[in-house]
């Protein structure tokens, strides 16, 4: 399939190919920034064409940029991270979200208020073995042994898992399954994995071949440019942001998506930055050590920040 994918740059008559960018995971309120930048026109007045589409799995992106099947691949960077250790040739070109999402979620409705209280308890998940290793390390940090643990795949059918009762707690996001269990009329105990020895992350990273950053380095600088400056509006005008959003997917416009797009506000990385080496540091080590890693890499080959604007720029 990614073979037949692959695609050779062209330019025909001086306009170069779009640039193909493809999500992590269905449309949702994470991505509103790019749909700014696409309605408010910020790719056109930097003269490129954008395509963004789904992937058919949330493995694929990162595949997919190694593959130059895409421009540009939103990844998390646990995901990207684990894709360099296994030699797919990627870097790191910004971010659209800085902080980490994901964390353990369970209902206070079950007697769950904190994390002690689901010890021996069966903890449903849907990737392995990245998040068997997540959920023992935040265990492990709250002094809870565990293998009195019980760790069952459930496909990516969490939250139906969870409130049929058949799972006492699953890996999710605070700014959707967290606030989606409210909307279905339960209270959410929720906790947060970097509150427990896993280090912090970019959620969101926008990574690429380095053919890609080679070959049309104006382009991509072009790209994270609008991306920046639709950053910006959002936070500033971010009722103006969601009725973009809302007229471009309707099937959307409800009170979830509305209050995710809340959480989700103070979330994004201004100036698309990425640069923390501590956090590159401090995530690196941890899937080496984890096994989730096989090999370590110097810090300035997984990121370029020579793209992104400068502050005076934004």
């Amino acid at each position: 399939m990614l073979g037949a994918m692959l695609a050779t740059v062209l330019v025909l008559d001086g306009v170069a190919a779009p640039i193909r960018v493809s999500l992590d995971f269905f449309a949702n309120p994470n991505h509103i920034p790019l749909y700014v930048a696409l309605d408010n026109g910020y790719f056109d007045e930097e003269g490129i064409e954008v395509d963004i589409f789904v992937p058919a799995n949330p493995s694929d992106p990162v595949k997919l940029a190694a593959a130059r099947a895409v421009e540009i691949a939103l990844t998390p960077q646990i995901n990207y991270l684990i894709a360099r250790s296994e030699d797919l040739p990627l870097t790191a070109i910004g971010a659209l979200i800085d902080h980490p999402l994901g964390g353990l979620l369970a209902l206070k409705d079950n007697g769950i208020e904190a994390l002690a209280d689901l010890a021996g308890k069966r903890i449903g998940y849907a990737l392995a073995p990245l998040e068997t290793i997540l959920w023992e390390t935040v265990f492990e940090c709250a002094g809870i042994d565990p293998s009195g643990l019980q760790l069952i795949n459930v496909g990516f059918n969490t939250m139906t898992a969870l409130v049929t009762g058949n799972v006492e707690a699953i890996g999710a996001f605070r700014n959707y399954e967290a606030l989606q269990l409210e909307e279905l009329g339960y209270q959410p105990a929720f906790f947060p994995q970097e509150d427990y020895c896993v280090p912090t992350t970019y959620e969101i990273l926008l990574v690429s071949h380095p053919e890609f950053v080679s070959e049309r380095e104006p382009e991509a600088a072009a790209f994270l440019r609008a991306l920046v400056r639709a950053i910006d509006w959002t936070i500033a005008h971010p009722a103006d942001a969601l009725v973009l959003f809302f007229d471009r997917f309707p099937d959307l416009d409800d009170d979830l998506n509305r209050r995710s797009f809340e959480s989700t506000l103070a979330l994004y990385a201004v100036g698309a930055r990425h640069a923390d080496d501590a956090v590159w540091e401090g995530m690196q080590t941890y899937l080496f050590e984890t096994g989730l890693m096989i090999q370590q890499f110097p810090i300035d080959e997984l990121y370029t920040d020579e793209l992104l604007p400068s502050e005076g720029e934004e």
